[in-house]
């Protein structure tokens, strides 16, 4: 489809690379999709920099960009990136911890009011929890489950048409089961003292004596579809669930994870025969057991076909971010209508393939035939048989240094990626 030129002078590149480009009646298509580069660069930003170097040395391509994300923190960001009709709406009153400073909640609704996007940590993230403050007995999801009915109440409801409410569970300050989310959403909780209207916090959990779920809620959402993004496979309860995996990481000591194990056991006990769905498997530990407190609103007991989980497992009805966000902001369309992809994240190793991100685009781009090229932070020094699957690797540290990439990270992803282009098209596929 396209010819190179055989010559590659390195101080004309930009000039060889965009006159050896010649196509058949179509321009050259770059696909940018890119994951955040941690504590250096959001996804949205990273795409940004690499359309930066791809339209410096083709200025007539057309060049996508393709924010990515795998339902965690940030996640919000790339779908308003991603999708145009998206507008940011505006809450206050978020925070996870009562005597925290009240933080501004964005979520997103779309123009036609079809779809709205929650993300969890806008509400109740742990990075905007002082470190003081962080005990996940004292925080909780009220601010979530405020988010979540606003942009409820703002949605099209139509039962033969049902509009998409997207949550994000990444980044949660809490391990409450999604008891002060359930409460603000109207569900009734039964035990805990104090006004009923006091945000509940992952310390309830051990005090709920009963609930009940008024039919006025499960009427107000009929016609509105919840779809659950999660970005890890943690199950609710036990070794790698909710309390005594992610606990410590949010400020639990040892006496608090047995006491936040034990309420999220009698909490999704009462759920379970409340509303007939099996609580457990895979994904349930995300946003310390976020998923109990929305079983009332998932409607009637059973999941997807495809799902793959008996219909009564709730397990079923959650979703791998990576996929929910790909087929939301149409990836799989693009990565058909790419002639190379240039992706990066922070460090590139054996462990990028398993992840939700990096491996998910590479496994659609092999299926599409597209190569992929990497641009990362660094890479590991093993020579992993994945490595092969890229069609070029240029990392950050052999452009400018690791010194200057991590005082410059936007800079250094920019020259990255005009190495790696240039030397791509200069490779072996030139013909």
């Amino acid at each position: 489809m396209y010819s190179l030129g055989s010559a590659w002078p390195p101080d004309s590149s930009a000039t060889w690379l965009e006159s050896s480009v010649s196509s058949s009646g179509q321009g050259f298509s770059v696909l940018v999709a890119s994951d955040s580069l941690k504590e250096s660069l959001a996804a949205t930003d990273a795409c940004a920099a690499i359309g930066r170097a791809v339209r410096s040395l083709l200025p007539n391509a057309t060049v996508t960009l393709i924010p990515l994300a795998d339902g965690g923190e940030g996640t919000l960001d790339v779908f308003l990136a991603a999708m145009p009709d998206l507008e940011v709406r505006f809450l206050a009153g978020g925070g996870a911890h009562p005597e925290q400073a009240e933080t501004t909640i964005r979520w997103a609704l779309g123009r036609d009011r079809k779809l709205a996007v929650v993300e969890l940590a806008e509400a109740a993230g742990l990075e905007s929890v002082p470190h003081e403050l962080r005990d996940p007995r004292r925080t909780g999801t009220a601010a979530v489950g405020r988010t979540l009915d606003l942009a409820r109440s703002r949605l099209d409801r139509d039962v033969d048409d049902p509009a998409e409410l997207v949550l994000t569970l990444g980044g949660s300050a809490t391990v409450d089961g999604g008891l002060g989310a359930a409460r603000a959403l109207g569900i009734v909780i039964e035990g805990p003292e104090g006004p009923p209207d006091r945000p509940l916090v992952g310390s309830d959990l051990a005090t709920v004596r009963g609930i009940r779920i008024p039919e006025a809620v499960v009427e107000d959402w009929r016609g509105i579809r919840l779809r659950i993004a999660c970005d890890v496979r943690n199950p609710l309860e036990g070794d790698g669930g909710a309390a005594r995996t992610f606990g410590p990481q949010k400020g639990a000591d040892p006496s608090a994870v047995a006491e936040l194990e034990a309420g999220l056991a009698g909490w999704r006990e009462m759920m379970e025969a409340a509303t007939g769905w099996k609580i457990g498997g895979p994904g349930t530990g995300a946003a310390g057991g976020m998923v109990v407190g929305l079983a009332g609103l998932l409607g009637d007991v059973g999941g997807p076909p495809s799902s793959g989980y008996p219909a009564e497992m709730i397990a079923g009805r959650l979703e791998e971010g990576f996929d929910l966000v790909a087929g939301l902001t149409g990836l799989d369309r693009r990565v058909a209508e790419a002639d190379v992809i240039l992706t990066s994240e922070g460090r590139l190793d054996a462990s990028s393939l398993m992840g939700k991100t990096i491996g998910g685009l590479l496994n659609r781009a092999d299926q599409a035939g597209v190569p992929v090229i990497a641009v990362p932070g660094s890479i590991s020094d093993d020579r992993w048989p994945g490595r092969m699957r890229f069609a070029g690797i240029s990392t950050l540290s052999d452009a400018v240094g690791r010194e200057e990439a991590l005082r410059r990270p936007a800079f250094a992803l920019e020259k990255a990626a005009k190495n790696a282009l240039v030397t791509w098209f200069a490779g072996p596929q030139s013909g």
